[in-house]
């Protein structure tokens, strides 16, 4: 059954006996419950959106402090065991670590979601890539600049995530020969 806002609902009913003071049974009594089983698309698509209010206000694991590292373009950090530090000589670097390591719970979500969200964008970059070598097929023609524009935003999300750490983009995610002092 769909309902006006083209949402298939589904009629649950279920028969109990009733009982009367006694406990003795008496005639069946009968309760209709609806739910909502299959939400149609345009409700789907709303739903996979990514928000910092989907996401938990916990501290960043460490594969999510790692993979904000490397989508605000700054290299591998390393076992902090392994007594070679280098990392911390640089001044931005250090300040990015202890951001990172200091987030405030609402901020844990947003730049958890500033992470998935980044994630989700390298493979549609990484997706797209696969139809490079068909340029038509039947009636559907390749988009020539896809990759590129899909790259662009995916960069662009990058540059946000630096933008709400407050630290500039590193050096994987500036363009070549750019310095930052």
């Amino acid at each position: 059954m769909t309902d006006m806002t083209g949402t298939a609902s589904t009629t649950d009913t279920t028969t109990t006996p009733d009982t009367d003071a006694t406990g003795a049974g008496t005639a069946a009594g009968t309760a209709t419950t609806s739910q909502n089983a299959v939400a149609c698309s345009d409700q789907t698509q709303a739903a996979a959106i990514i928000t910092a209010a989907t996401m938990p206000d916990t501290p960043l694991t460490d594969t999510e402090l790692a993979q904000a590292r490397r989508y605000m373009g700054y290299p591998a950090m390393g076992n902090a065991d392994s007594g070679m530090q280098s990392w911390r000589f640089f001044r931005v670097y250090g300040f990015n670590e202890w951001r990172l390591g200091h987030l405030s719970p609402a901020e844990c979500a947003q730049a958890r979601a500033f992470v998935a969200q980044c994630q989700m964008l390298e493979s549609a970059v990484m997706a797209a890539g696969s139809n490079l070598d068909t340029d038509r097929a039947a009636v559907w023609t390749r988009n020539r600049t896809e990759v590129t524009d899909r790259f662009t935003l995916y960069t662009r999300w990058r540059v946000q995530l630096c933008n709400f750490m407050g630290v500039p983009p590193g050096p994987g995610l500036r363009a070549v020969g750019e310095i930052i002092i």
